[in-house]
């Protein structure tokens, strides 16, 4: 078998794993479903659409050999992940396992879940292991040789902290600090886009890299306002399907400080399952915390190369309902972006890392 067959076959391993998990009636798959509610934070109802369709278990052979393509090869690849997503272990463990047969991965300690449960069920799995004689060793530190390979997700501080000291000759890809933000065009049809960005913010409670939490509303003030009604309401229905996890007491506080900001200068709606505030005339995007709050702007498209200059190096997916001319303007500033369509930004295929951007490390 060839070097590259070898690591299809690992690949292909590793996405038969996920199915167990996003499986209920497998036990790895209840076992998920009983303990991320408690790690997580999630609803059991986000934790079961996170599991049932955000877990990449389906790709198409031109997605492996992409993710094949955006890969190295190295004798021994570690992976060092976050807590913010719940499946992204799948992703990265399938990036880990094109590079090489032995994989060493350090879990988040806040949750640890879905990595634990791809270990176990990879130890146990004869292709994996006897015919493709690979590995998946779960690791609380990790100590990368020359020539190896460290994949590194997290924030950019993380990253830097992972990576200080390494030995000259460790080849790092790190995934660091990302967001993702959302364009409605001027002739966008606003209630179809408000439902459809809905499902976007809903999935892991807004926490990952592609969750939009800034949105840019081409059109004037007007418009803008009527997306941000939409979108509240849009809000609402999904909550009453898959309702938000509960608020630590420094995440309400973050929320009610965002949202004075928001009602200095221009709108804040609070609800108990989500936040939209609004700034009709922006000097500066105004980050809000991820916990399905969204920003939303107005924004003339020879506006946005200021307004996005300080986030653009961030920008890690692109909400779209058209090609117009902000959002032409948008990706200028953000070449590597992921583009989706609005309520496909979670759901990127599985064709490399979920972040395309240069690595951060």
């Amino acid at each position: 078998m060839s070097a590259e067959t070898e690591a299809r076959a690992r690949v292909l391993r590793v996405i038969a794993a996920g199915r167990r998990i996003q499986d209920p009636n497998d036990p790895l798959g209840a076992e998920a479903r009983a303990r991320l509610p408690e790690v997580t934070g999630l609803d059991p109802k986000g934790v079961e659409l996170a599991l049932s369709a955000h877990l990449e278990t389906h790709p198409t052979d031109a997605e492996i050999d992409a993710l094949l393509a955006r890969t190295g090869r190295a004798p021994r690849c570690h992976v060092v992940l976050a807590a913010n997503v719940c499946t992204a272990p799948l992703r990265a463990l399938a990036l880990a396992a094109a590079t090489s047969p032995d994989i060493v991965v350090r879990p988040s300690r806040r949750d640890p879940v879905v990595t634990d449960l791809l270990v176990r069920a990879l130890s146990t799995d004869e292709a994996f292991v006897q015919t493709h004689h690979a590995s998946l060793t779960r690791a609380s530190s990790i100590a990368p040789a020359p020539g190896d390979e460290l994949h590194v997700y997290g924030s950019d501080a993380s990253i830097e902290a992972v990576t200080r000291g390494l030995p000259a000759g460790v080849c790092v890809r790190g995934h660091g600090t990302g967001i993702g933000l959302a364009i409605i065009g001027r002739d966008a049809a606003l209630e179809d886009a408000a439902e459809a960005l809905a499902w976007d913010v809903v999935p892991f409670d807004q926490r990952g890299c592609l969750s939009p939490r800034f949105v840019l509303v081409e059109g004037g003030e007007h418009h803008a306002e009527e997306f941000v009604q939409a979108l509240d309401a849009a809000l609402s229905r999904a909550a009453a399907r898959v309702p938000r996890g509960s608020l630590d007491p420094a995440l309400a506080a973050e929320i009610a400080l965002y949202g004075a900001s928001m009602d200095a200068v221009g709108l804040f709606l609070s609800r108990p399952s989500h936040a939209v505030g609004f700034d009709p005339s922006p000097r500066a995007l105004v980050l809000p915390p991820a916990a399905r709050v969204v920003h939303v702007v107005a924004l003339a498209p020879t506006d946005a190369p200021n307004l996005l200059a300080p986030w653009a190096p961030y920008v890690t997916s692109v909400g779209l309902c058209d090609d117009g001319a902000l959002a032409r303007a948008v990706l200028d500033r953000a070449p590597f972006a992921r583009r989706a369509p609005l309520g496909g930004m979670q759901r990127p295929p599985l064709d490399g890392p979920v972040d395309l951007r240069p690595s951060r490390a």
